[in-house]
């Protein structure tokens, strides 16, 4: 099941036995051992009946000791092992033969990053456990997840605050609420406004026309057109802007003859100037791009150059347009 899939699941169904919580969003990880830890585990008796155990420190035969053992004072005892495909082999066929007949008077939940579907232990442990996969979000999901979080806290957002948001960090839902959190100590009423945004969250302080050059190279418009605004409403110069664009799709280019010509990493980076941690993000946004398209590009940039200079276009607008043309080459 997904994520919005077991959070129903908990408000309507008796629990399993044990879960499988598995995927690469650990922010909706940490999120649901919270919410099964509120529902299972009885605090006035946590100390004797709630374990948390890592799979790369655990003893697989430990845990099932303890799995097996009634709770003291309590309707159940509650079990987690996180990384639990880090267990041993021995450990984890220990653990798996317990999933086939848990203790019914035990929740045990397994976490991990990653899961091989290849692998007969890991297909074994999903076949006797609720197997839940938390994927990070797509995009256009991003902004209702928003929503839905902040609603849970007491909280409303405009529409188009939320998608600001949601333009300006990604799917990175840690980020995300770690901007929500900025705002919320800073708002003087229970609802964000994308002046709140703009405001208070640091994002759009430190953006700078890297995060700019990265969001064009990636085609994302949407992002692209957020970036360049807020660069705009914080005093950035347009001149500036251009010709550190300018210079990113001249990198691209001369990186793209490097890749036709077969160059290692490090003769890239040499020939291009970009440091070689960038060079892998760097490759991919020139891939981005087609040979016929770095033409039209640099012909855009230079119709830009003179609309800036000779001011017959807003500025806002000249750059807008270039982005969207650029983008959409």
């Amino acid at each position: 099941m997904t994520y919005q899939e077991f959070v129903r699941h908990l408000s309507k169904k008796a629990l399993h036995s044990s879960y499988f919580l598995c995927g690469a969003e650990d922010f909706l990880v940490e999120d649901a051992l919270n919410r099964l830890i509120a529902k299972v585990v009885d605090q006035a008796t946590r100390d004797f009946n709630f374990d948390v155990f890592w799979g790369n420190e655990a003893d697989g035969g430990k845990i099932v000791d303890i799995a097996s053992a009634y709770p003291m004072m309590s309707q159940y005892r509650m079990i987690i092992v996180k990384d639990a495909l880090k267990l041993s082999p021995t450990g984890l066929e220990v653990l798996t033969k317990y999933l086939e007949k848990p203790s019914p008077s035990t929740k045990l939940v397994l976490t991990s990053s990653k899961a091989d579907g290849r692998s007969k232990i890991v297909e074994r442990i999903k076949s006797h456990s609720c197997f839940v996969e938390f994927k990070p979000l797509y995009d256009r999901y991003v902004p209702q997840w928003i929503h839905d979080y902040l609603q849970e806290k007491g909280y409303a957002i405009e529409q188009a605050a939320a998608v600001l948001i949601a333009s300006l960090v990604g799917n990175n839902l840690r980020a995300i609420v770690n901007e929500l959190e900025k705002i919320i100590i800073n708002l003087s009423s229970d609802k964000i406004t994308a002046e709140d945004v703009r405001a208070f969250a640091n994002f759009s302080k430190n953006l700078s026309v890297f995060d700019l050059n990265d969001a064009i190279g990636n085609k994302d418009l949407s992002r692209s057109l957020t970036i360049l605004n807020l660069m705009l409403q914080t005093g950035e110069s347009p001149t500036g802007i251009l010709v550190m664009l300018t210079r990113h799709f001249v990198s691209l280019l001369k990186l793209k003859g490097a890749m036709a010509q077969k160059k290692s990493q490090g003769e890239m980076a040499a020939l291009t100037g970009i440091p070689p941690f960038f060079i892998d993000k760097t490759i991919r946004m020139a891939e981005n791009f087609a040979w016929s398209e770095f033409s039209f590009i640099f012909e855009k940039i230079l119709e830009t150059d003179l609309a800036l200079k000779t001011s017959q276009q807003v500025e806002q607008v000249a750059l807008q347009t270039l982005i969207i043309q650029i983008i959409k080459s």
